[in-house]
Protein backbone atom coordinates (compact mmCIF):
# COMPACT_ATOMS: atom_id res chain seq x y z
CA UNK A 1 0.00 0.00 0.00
CA UNK A 2 2.71 2.43 0.94
CA UNK A 3 5.16 1.57 -1.75
CA UNK A 4 2.06 2.19 -4.24
CA UNK A 5 1.27 5.43 -2.94
CA UNK A 6 4.42 7.04 -2.93
CA UNK A 7 5.32 5.49 -6.61
CA UNK A 8 2.57 7.63 -7.47
CA UNK A 9 2.69 10.68 -5.79
CA UNK A 10 6.66 10.63 -6.78
CA UNK A 11 5.44 10.23 -10.53
CA UNK A 12 3.01 13.23 -10.42
CA UNK A 13 4.23 15.81 -7.51
CA UNK A 14 6.86 17.64 -10.15
CA UNK A 15 3.30 18.51 -11.92
CA UNK A 16 1.62 19.63 -8.87
CA UNK A 17 0.88 23.11 -7.33
CA UNK A 18 2.42 23.55 -4.03
CA UNK A 19 -1.09 23.55 -2.23
CA UNK A 20 -1.54 19.82 -3.68
CA UNK A 21 1.48 19.00 -2.47
CA UNK A 22 1.33 20.66 0.99
CA UNK A 23 -2.14 18.35 0.85
CA UNK A 24 -0.41 15.65 0.14
CA UNK A 25 2.58 15.79 2.97
CA UNK A 26 -0.21 16.21 5.19
CA UNK A 27 -1.88 12.59 4.18
CA UNK A 28 1.53 11.22 4.01
CA UNK A 29 1.60 11.94 7.96
CA UNK A 30 -1.71 10.48 8.21
CA UNK A 31 -0.34 7.31 6.82
CA UNK A 32 2.52 7.66 9.23
CA UNK A 33 0.72 7.32 12.30
CA UNK A 34 -1.20 4.42 11.33
CA UNK A 35 -1.14 0.98 12.94
CA UNK A 36 -0.17 -0.50 9.49
CA UNK A 37 2.63 2.17 9.68
CA UNK A 38 3.90 1.70 13.06
CA UNK A 39 3.68 -1.97 11.97
CA UNK A 40 6.12 -1.49 9.09
CA UNK A 41 8.85 -0.25 11.15
CA UNK A 42 8.89 -2.37 13.71
CA UNK A 43 8.73 -6.04 11.23
CA UNK A 44 11.39 -4.22 8.83
CA UNK A 45 14.76 -6.13 9.97
CA UNK A 46 18.29 -5.78 7.69
CA UNK A 47 21.68 -5.45 9.50
CA UNK A 48 23.22 -3.60 6.17
CA UNK A 49 23.98 -0.42 6.43
CA UNK A 50 22.31 0.58 2.88
CA UNK A 51 19.33 -1.59 3.01
CA UNK A 52 18.19 -0.15 6.41
CA UNK A 53 19.10 3.85 5.09
CA UNK A 54 17.46 2.89 2.00
CA UNK A 55 14.25 2.05 3.34
CA UNK A 56 13.90 5.00 5.91
CA UNK A 57 14.76 7.15 3.36
CA UNK A 58 11.91 6.62 1.23
CA UNK A 59 9.36 5.33 3.64
CA UNK A 60 5.86 7.45 3.59
CA UNK A 61 6.99 9.91 0.78
CA UNK A 62 9.83 10.53 3.10
CA UNK A 63 8.10 11.28 6.18
CA UNK A 64 11.53 9.62 8.56
CA UNK A 65 14.06 10.81 6.17
CA UNK A 66 17.25 11.47 7.93
CA UNK A 67 18.79 15.35 7.26
CA UNK A 68 21.67 14.04 6.35
CA UNK A 69 23.95 13.96 3.25
CA UNK A 70 23.63 10.49 2.25
CA UNK A 71 27.07 9.05 1.36
CA UNK A 72 28.48 11.09 4.59
CA UNK A 73 25.08 9.03 6.73
CA UNK A 74 25.73 5.85 4.97
CA UNK A 75 30.02 6.25 5.64
CA UNK A 76 28.94 6.73 9.75
CA UNK A 77 26.19 3.90 9.62
CA UNK A 78 29.19 1.58 8.38
CA UNK A 79 31.11 2.53 11.41
CA UNK A 80 28.32 2.61 13.36
CA UNK A 81 27.37 -1.29 12.52
CA UNK A 82 31.11 -2.35 12.67
CA UNK A 83 31.31 -0.76 17.06
CA UNK A 84 28.61 -2.77 17.77
CA UNK A 85 27.38 -0.47 19.84
CA UNK A 86 24.73 -1.12 22.95
CA UNK A 87 24.79 2.08 24.60
CA UNK A 88 23.97 5.19 22.21
CA UNK A 89 22.65 8.38 23.05
CA UNK A 90 21.36 10.82 20.12
CA UNK A 91 21.00 14.59 20.81
CA UNK A 92 18.82 15.94 18.43
CA UNK A 93 16.40 13.32 16.31
CA UNK A 94 14.21 15.94 14.64
CA UNK A 95 12.22 13.40 11.62
CA UNK A 96 13.32 9.78 13.09
CA UNK A 97 15.93 8.97 10.30
CA UNK A 98 18.86 8.40 11.94
CA UNK A 99 17.19 7.03 15.24
CA UNK A 100 15.58 4.79 12.99
CA UNK A 101 18.92 3.61 11.47
CA UNK A 102 20.70 3.51 14.89
CA UNK A 103 18.10 1.11 16.61
CA UNK A 104 18.04 -1.27 13.33
CA UNK A 105 21.78 -1.64 13.20
CA UNK A 106 22.56 -1.48 17.27
CA UNK A 107 22.66 -4.93 19.40
CA UNK A 108 19.54 -7.16 19.97
CA UNK A 109 19.58 -5.47 23.87
CA UNK A 110 20.86 -1.99 22.91
CA UNK A 111 19.16 1.02 25.41
CA UNK A 112 18.94 3.81 22.64
CA UNK A 113 18.43 7.22 24.49
CA UNK A 114 17.20 10.21 22.00
CA UNK A 115 17.23 13.81 23.57
CA UNK A 116 15.10 16.46 21.41
CA UNK A 117 14.13 19.86 22.33
CA UNK A 118 10.76 20.78 21.23
CA UNK A 119 10.41 23.48 18.87
CA UNK A 120 14.11 23.40 18.66
CA UNK A 121 15.32 26.13 15.83
CA UNK A 122 18.13 23.63 14.32
CA UNK A 123 15.36 20.97 12.80
CA UNK A 124 13.87 19.65 16.40
CA UNK A 125 10.90 19.41 18.10
CA UNK A 126 8.85 16.11 16.64
CA UNK A 127 5.09 16.71 17.73
CA UNK A 128 3.85 13.87 20.53
CA UNK A 129 2.07 12.19 18.00
CA UNK A 130 5.48 11.18 16.43
CA UNK A 131 6.23 9.23 19.59
CA UNK A 132 4.09 5.86 19.21
CA UNK A 133 5.58 5.81 15.74
CA UNK A 134 9.04 6.55 16.73
CA UNK A 135 8.95 3.67 19.54
CA UNK A 136 8.03 0.80 17.09
CA UNK A 137 11.59 1.47 15.36
CA UNK A 138 13.08 -0.60 18.44
CA UNK A 139 13.57 -4.25 18.11
CA UNK A 140 12.01 -6.38 20.95
CA UNK A 141 14.84 -6.71 23.24
CA UNK A 142 15.86 -3.16 23.02
CA UNK A 143 14.89 -0.15 25.53
CA UNK A 144 14.78 2.83 23.46
CA UNK A 145 13.90 6.28 25.67
CA UNK A 146 12.82 9.25 24.27
CA UNK A 147 13.26 12.33 26.04
CA UNK A 148 11.55 15.63 24.89
CA UNK A 149 13.29 18.55 26.90
CA UNK A 150 16.55 20.49 26.85
CA UNK A 151 19.66 18.59 26.56
CA UNK A 152 21.59 21.67 28.39
CA UNK A 153 19.42 20.86 32.01
CA UNK A 154 21.20 19.42 34.67
CA UNK A 155 18.13 17.31 34.98
CA UNK A 156 18.68 15.81 31.75
CA UNK A 157 21.84 14.86 32.18
CA UNK A 158 20.91 13.36 35.43
CA UNK A 159 17.93 11.75 34.10
CA UNK A 160 19.92 10.29 31.04
CA UNK A 161 22.79 8.83 33.97
CA UNK A 162 19.84 7.32 35.33
CA UNK A 163 18.89 5.44 32.71
CA UNK A 164 22.51 3.94 31.78
CA UNK A 165 22.57 2.96 35.32
CA UNK A 166 26.61 2.81 35.44
CA UNK A 167 27.27 1.80 32.16
CA UNK A 168 28.96 4.15 29.34
CA UNK A 169 27.85 5.28 26.34
CA UNK A 170 29.03 3.67 23.16
CA UNK A 171 28.40 6.21 20.56
CA UNK A 172 27.22 9.72 21.17
CA UNK A 173 25.91 11.50 18.54
CA UNK A 174 25.89 15.49 18.67
CA UNK A 175 22.98 17.26 16.10
CA UNK A 176 21.48 19.36 18.38
CA UNK A 177 21.79 22.82 19.36
CA UNK A 178 23.83 24.11 16.27
CA UNK A 179 25.30 27.59 17.92
CA UNK A 180 29.06 27.56 18.89
CA UNK A 181 27.69 27.37 22.66
CA UNK A 182 25.08 24.93 21.74
CA UNK A 183 27.10 22.36 20.67
CA UNK A 184 30.34 22.93 23.03
CA UNK A 185 27.49 22.51 26.36
CA UNK A 186 26.45 19.21 24.93
CA UNK A 187 30.00 17.68 24.33
CA UNK A 188 30.99 18.82 27.14
CA UNK A 189 27.84 17.54 29.37
CA UNK A 190 27.88 14.26 27.79
CA UNK A 191 31.45 13.23 26.66
CA UNK A 192 32.35 12.07 29.97
CA UNK A 193 29.50 9.59 29.47
CA UNK A 194 31.17 7.69 26.64
CA UNK A 195 33.44 5.31 27.27
CA UNK A 196 37.22 5.05 25.99
CA UNK A 197 37.37 3.70 22.80
CA UNK A 198 33.70 4.90 22.03
CA UNK A 199 32.47 7.54 19.37
CA UNK A 200 31.47 11.10 19.60
CA UNK A 201 30.59 11.81 16.49
CA UNK A 202 29.09 15.74 15.02
CA UNK A 203 26.93 16.73 12.14
CA UNK A 204 27.31 19.56 10.15
CA UNK A 205 31.06 20.58 10.63
CA UNK A 206 31.28 21.72 7.13
CA UNK A 207 31.12 25.95 7.03
CA UNK A 208 27.41 26.64 6.68
CA UNK A 209 26.40 29.05 3.60
CA UNK A 210 23.02 28.16 4.31
CA UNK A 211 22.77 28.86 8.11
CA UNK A 212 24.80 31.45 9.78
CA UNK A 213 24.00 30.51 13.19
CA UNK A 214 25.22 27.29 12.57
CA UNK A 215 28.74 27.31 14.43
CA UNK A 216 29.48 23.66 14.84
CA UNK A 217 32.75 23.76 12.44
CA UNK A 218 33.95 26.22 14.80
CA UNK A 219 33.49 23.67 18.02
CA UNK A 220 35.02 20.78 15.48
CA UNK A 221 38.11 23.02 14.92
CA UNK A 222 39.37 23.70 18.01
CA UNK A 223 38.69 19.79 18.74
CA UNK A 224 40.34 18.76 15.81
CA UNK A 225 43.23 20.71 17.19
CA UNK A 226 42.85 19.56 21.48
CA UNK A 227 43.10 15.79 20.21
CA UNK A 228 45.00 15.66 16.48
CA UNK A 229 45.31 11.69 17.15
CA UNK A 230 41.51 10.93 17.56
CA UNK A 231 39.54 12.51 14.86
CA UNK A 232 38.72 12.01 11.15
CA UNK A 233 36.02 13.56 9.06
CA UNK A 234 33.21 12.31 6.52
CA UNK A 235 32.98 15.04 3.76
CA UNK A 236 31.23 14.64 0.11
CA UNK A 237 32.43 17.62 -0.99
CA UNK A 238 34.00 20.63 1.18
CA UNK A 239 32.07 23.34 -1.02
CA UNK A 240 28.42 21.91 -0.41
CA UNK A 241 27.86 24.37 1.91
CA UNK A 242 26.63 22.63 4.89
CA UNK A 243 26.73 18.78 6.20
CA UNK A 244 29.50 17.04 6.93
CA UNK A 245 30.45 14.14 10.11
CA UNK A 246 33.02 14.54 12.47
CA UNK A 247 34.16 11.58 14.27
CA UNK A 248 36.37 11.55 17.45
CA UNK A 249 37.15 8.53 19.22
CA UNK A 250 37.22 9.44 23.10
CA UNK A 251 40.35 8.44 25.13
CA UNK A 252 42.36 9.78 27.60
Amino acid sequence: MFRIFNKSVEAIKGTLPEGVIVFLKKLRDYFLSTNLSKKALSNFSSLEPEEVLSFCSRFCLGAIKPMQIKEEFLELLKIFKELNPRFILEIGTAYGGSLFCFCKLAREDAVIISVDLPYGKFGGGYPELRIPIYKAFAKPKQKLILLRTDSHKEETLAKVREILKGNFLDFLFIDGDHTYEGVRKDFEMYSNLVRYGGIIAFHDVVFPLRNPECRVHDFWKELCKRYPNRWREIIKDRNQGWGGIGILIHGK
